[in-house]
């Protein structure tokens, strides 16, 4: 009896201790610790028969240490902020039931949130010990990641758009992981878990970008403005590697409150350019550095602070090997940032603004399944993107929505033709580089002639707004504003032709692959 008193005792002792030296550390808490682990038993907690691994990148959302030999790390603690694993090659991180990675522990005393939309509710003190556990996952050279431009849904209704029209057809994909770009939601942040569930099906994670729909446009700063994001997805910014590949993630929307004027801005932030700066240095110098962003870098919304886009830009041009993809402009196009805009290498930065799920917000009328053509102010037609990674090359492939992936053009000419008509030919070749050579020829024994690239309005789209205006008042939604497309090549021929069928035939080259198009051509 004795004896069992004194351990009760004892026991009481102990677990008062522990509360005591918790309190403690509760109230002093400036660093967060953890052990970062091969969780074998896939239970998400470091116990019994998992493995410590060393090396491994954590951050704050700003410093970035790696784990000693017993797997530990040890960082400042930072308020309102994320602290995250970095997943390495062949590691992979959890994901929750919609496939998004969870690797990361949110900290806020008080929490973060705007008024309208649910944000992070106060986290409480983190625990004595925040781990990260990872899964081994083989990563070859060669990998393949599935890209989204803008999915932006303004409400239910265009989730089941995106849900006939995009997903079904990448359902078991042999893509790796996946990227949404930003505007994940059209500033109806409550149905993230709805846009969410609907991407899982495809069954690959999928990573998220935070873009300037994300925001809760009555937070009073860039922080509140993201407490929802923080609940749902976790931090705005934050890296992770695959393959030979390495990808940071930056959320260079900045939200600005001055007086009574509301808007955004291109920008990163001080603890953001801090956190890219400190993994600009981890990179070997050739590695393929893809960085990850939604609002282009040049030619949408000005920077807020020019002096820390040339700190951008510096920093970044201290890497050999990289490339950005961002969206938000609903187009597709390549763009070439050099010396002239500040970019301080004599090779330029290859940026690549992409088409969007969503198209032109599902605009324009709809199809017998009720799915608006929601053509792009470019004429790009809705669809998605793979990025193709070899070792340290990369290629990108632009899929449209609901065709056959060989489909990579359009091609704008006469209907029918009088046998000495000129004939003026234009060809929108979505994913073609600039510098593309490309070619046509018109019947069996026409010649090949050369096409030039004319940046210009769409003509294929000019004439359905023409079909659409001349309607009048329609159901759906209308197409919006034109915008020059920078993938238009055209030529002007006068073949001699018989009376009949003959078919248009475009050929373009590029380095990356060989695209072709064909168009019926009635001559009388």
């Amino acid at each position: 009896m004795r004896k069992s008193s004194t351990l009760v005792f004892a026991t009481v002792l102990l677990l008062l201790t522990a509360l005591t030296n918790y309190s403690l550390y509760a109230q002093t808490q400036s660093t967060v610790k953890g052990i970062v682990f091969h969780d074998k038993n896939e239970n998400g907690v470091f116990d019994s028969g998992d493995k410590p691994l060393k090396n491994i990148a954590v951050s704050n959302s700003r410093d970035v240490t790696v784990t000693d030999r017993k797997g530990e790390y040890e960082l400042p603690l930072r308020n309102n902020s994320a602290v995250f694993v970095i997943k390495p090659r062949n590691w992979a991180v959890p994901v929750d039931e919609n496939q998004i990675p969870r690797f990361y522990k949110m900290y806020s005393t008080t929490g973060i949130s705007g008024t309208k939309y649910e944000g992070l509710a106060p986290t409480g003190q983190l625990p004595l010990s925040v781990d990260f556990p990872l899964l081994p996952s083989k990563e070859p050279d060669k990998i393949k990641a599935l890209i989204f431009g803008d999915t932006q849904p303004r409400d239910n209704k265009e989730i089941y758009f995106m849900s006939k029209d995009v997903i079904p057809e990448l359902i078991g994909t042999d893509a790796d992981f996946g990227v949404t770009l930003g505007d994940v939601v059209f500033d109806d942040l409550s149905i993230y878990d709805h846009l969410t569930g609907s991407l899982s099906p495809i069954g690959i994670p999928m990573w998220y970008v935070a873009g300037n729909h994300d925001f809760d446009y009555t937070g009073n700063n860039s922080i509140e403005a993201r407490g929802t994001w923080y609940k749902k997805f976790g931090p705005s910014y934050y890296s992770f590697s695959h393959g030979p590949a390495h990808f940071i993630v930056l959320d260079n929307v900045r939200w600005i409150i001055d007086g009574d004027e509301r808007y955004y801005r291109t920008g990163l932030g001080e603890n953001q350019l801090e956190f890219f700066r400190n993994e600009i240095k981890r990179l070997d110098d050739d590695q393929l550095l893809v960085l990850m962003a939604h609002i282009p870098w040049e030619g949408s919304r000005e920077w807020h602070d020019e002096a820390e886009k040339q700190e951008f830009y510096n920093l970044l041009a201290s890497h050999s090997n990289s490339l950005s993809l961002v969206a938000h402009t609903h187009r597709h196009y390549h763009q070439f940032i050099g010396q002239e805009a500040g970019f301080p290498r004599n090779e330029p930065l290859h940026m690549i603004s992409m088409g969007t799920v969503c198209g032109a917000w599902w605009t324009g009328a709809p199809n017998e399944f009720g799915i608006p053509h929601t053509m792009m102010s470019d004429g790009t037609p809705n669809g998605y993107a793979f990025l193709h990674i070899d070792k340290n090359d990369w290629k990108l492939e632009w899929k449209t929505a609901g065709v056959p992936e060989n489909v990579q053009m359009h091609i704008h000419a006469p209907e029918a033709v009088s046998s000495e008509n000129e004939i003026k030919v234009i060809a929108n070749i979505y994913n073609a580089l600039p510098d593309a050579a490309v070619k046509m020829k018109i019947g069996d024994n026409g010649e090949w002639i050369e096409m030039k690239r004319i940046p210009q309005i769409d003509p294929v789209r000019l004439d359905e707004k023409e079909k659409e205006k001349q309607l009048g008042e329609v159901p759906w939604r209308k197409m919006g504003g034109d915008y020059d497309s920078e993938h238009i090549w055209e030529a002007s021929v006068k073949p001699e032709l018989k009376p009949g069928v003959h078919t248009v035939q475009i050929i373009a080259n590029d380095d990356w692959f060989e695209y072709r198009g064909e168009k019926l051509l009635h001559v009388k």
